[in-house]
């Protein structure tokens, strides 16, 4: 009977840290991503270039430091994909290339999303 309290314990305590991680690191962040990735999809829409390079630009910084914490948390493929796509999207407006850019934001979207599905609190991520 104790090894079940026990395991019961430790189980509450890992589902404890996984909202806590979730709720405030992952939750925010890809609100952010979400929020400030279709503002983007705006800026580019109208082709001013020099914003979209400064915006992208501190995306890509704020990334960086995301991705730090979410190394030891987030699958690597998960993160990996997300780094390639800014790479691009960097590339893409570096160069004003729209269409290119606004396909590859709109995959960059779908990546977060991803990452949000597979970190969300739900029972079928549980079990």
């Amino acid at each position: 009977m104790k090894m079940v309290v026990i395991s019961l314990i430790i189980l509450l305590l890992m589902i404890g840290i996984w909202a806590w991680f979730y709720y405030g690191s992952v939750d925010p962040v890809t609100t952010y991503y979400w929020d400030s990735l279709i503002k983007l999809s705006d800026i580019v829409r109208k082709e001013d270039w020099e914003r979209a390079k400064r915006d992208i630009s501190i995306y890509t910084d704020k990334w960086y430091e995301v991705k730090k914490t979410w190394v030891f948390f987030i699958n690597q493929e998960d993160l990996d994909n997300i780094d390639s796509s800014i790479r691009q999207l960097n590339i893409y407006i570096e160069n004003e290339e729209k269409i290119l850019a606004q396909a590859e934001l709109e995959h960059l979207i779908v990546l977060f999303y991803v990452i949000d599905e597979n970190e969300c609190l739900t029972i079928e991520n549980i079990f």
